[in-house]
């Protein structure tokens, strides 16, 4: 069986391939229409995903593929200014789908410290073409609004109070594509720009509702914590830490569990070098298991030395372990590996190289039948490519690539997964 690994919702059966490139011209607009700024652009592109995995003993292949032409614009007013606005709608027609979208954002900002008010609101509808070979594919709309709104500013600290909201309506729902609505409302202490370290303390809670399926309604409390300490010489630190409680409305459907999270990060340089330990605790706790429902942990941690400093090169090397306590039988592990990375900033060219290779081992192989295993032990490699380059003044090429093949005890399980983004964008 393929393991359980965190690959992309849409890559997650197997080996994927997808590649795009696209052609932007942008063209500023001399027009400022009561001070207003704009730009628009016209970006033909292509991607295509390919998924690679045994099926009966046989190598299968899915792939789709698109073609798509989007036009957009993006208009704003002038940096500083006192009620600040951005406006961007996009047009999108490709081979397979037809998308629109309208994002906006409005900032109040009294004074030269941060924006008092941040306002912003999302619009997006996707109509699929006939025949088309994506899997999920019901028309679609869905938007969303957010507010941050900062309180008794001044001296080191402040008050911070936010509220979002959210909706998603299908043409066709299903099981796997219901309808839903969220809100989410919070209060939090949090440290303004004249403090010496940063820090945020806050409290949340929200609703998700169901029009379809209303017995896993929830509700959530939630805390958030973090803390980060970061000079220019030194040693430095970064917390974060988030606990959840989430209540659904008929437990025998779906259980109400607890989550917790804790990420953090301590470097201390010595010489030339800067030695860097990180660790990632993740938990869920459900009040019922059963199914798909178990209690697991999971626990990252990773030590590195780095070097070098910006614009580069800088180089990272360094040895990365994972692992899963999960009361799902088979599906806990161990995971240990090497990790490098090579980066570069600079005004022509910012460039990131990333290496990982390492090896998964299952608590429960099943034994000398491999088949009688949930999933199976497996070696991986991890490759990793990220660049902005300015190929003129005008002329720019971004891409981001990753490549990640896994080796089984099993070879039915053997996979691969391979993406690919690139665009090319001229500036007139």
């Amino acid at each position: 069986m393929t393991p359980a690994r965190s690959l992309p919702a849409a890559t997650k059966r197997g080996a994927v391939i997808h590649g795009a490139v696209v052609l932007v011209a942008l063209c500023p607009c001399s027009a400022h229409a009561a001070g207003w700024q704009w730009t628009a652009s016209a970006s033909p592109g292509y991607d295509t995903f390919v998924q690679r995995y045994a099926l009966a003993l046989e190598d299968t292949v899915e792939s789709v593929s698109e073609y798509d032409l989007t036009l957009g614009a993006e208009g704003r007013t002038p940096d500083g200014a006192r009620h600040g606005w951005r406006v961007q709608p996009r047009l999108s027609a490709g081979s397979e789908r037809l998308r629109g979208q309208l994002d906006w954002e409005y900032v109040l900002r009294p004074d030269e410290l941060a924006p008092v008010l941040r306002v912003a609101g999302s619009a997006q509808a996707v109509r699929y073409n006939d025949g088309t070979t994506y899997n999920l594919s019901s028309d679609h709309a869905e938007g969303s609004l957010s507010a941050r709104w900062l309180l008794a500013r001044g001296g080191t600290a402040a008050w911070e109070a936010r509220a979002s909201a959210a909706t998603l309506r299908y043409a066709d729902p299903s099981e796997l594509e219901p309808r839903r609505d969220d809100w989410t409302a919070g209060f939090a202490a949090v440290s303004t720009a004249g403090a010496a370290d940063r820090w945020r303390a806050g409290l949340k809670y929200g609703q998700r509702a169901y029009p379809d399926t209303t017995e896993i309604d929830r509700a959530t409390l939630g805390l958030d914590v973090a803390w980060s300490h970061d000079p220019l010489a030194g040693p430095a630190w970064r917390f974060d830490g988030r606990s959840e409680r989430r209540r659904v409305r008929v437990s025998a459907v779906r259980p109400s569990a607890w989550s917790h999270a804790l990420d953090a990060e301590v470097s201390a340089p010595t010489g030339a070098l800067r030695l860097v330990a990180a660790g990632l605790l993740e938990s869920w706790r459900y009040d019922d298991e059963w199914g798909a429902y178990a209690d697991q942990t999971r626990l990252e941690t990773r030590a590195t030395v780095r070097a070098g400093d910006v614009p580069g090169p800088l180089w990272e090397l360094g040895a990365v372990r994972e692992s899963l306590a999960s009361h799902a039988a088979g599906e806990s592990y161990r995971q240990w590996g090497v990790c490098g990375a090579l980066e570069r900033f600079g005004e022509a060219l910012t460039l990131l190289l990333s290496l990982e290779a390492g090896r998964r081992d299952y608590d429960e192989t099943g034994g000398d039948d491999p088949l009688g295993a949930l999933y199976t032990d497996f070696t991986y490699v991890e490759v990793g490519l990220s660049l902005s380059w300015a190929l003129t003044d005008r002329l720019r090429l971004d891409g981001m690539a990753q490549y990640l093949p896994e080796s089984h005890a099993a070879d039915e399980d053997d996979q691969s997964l391979g993406f690919g983004s690139f665009r090319l964008g001229y500036r007139f």
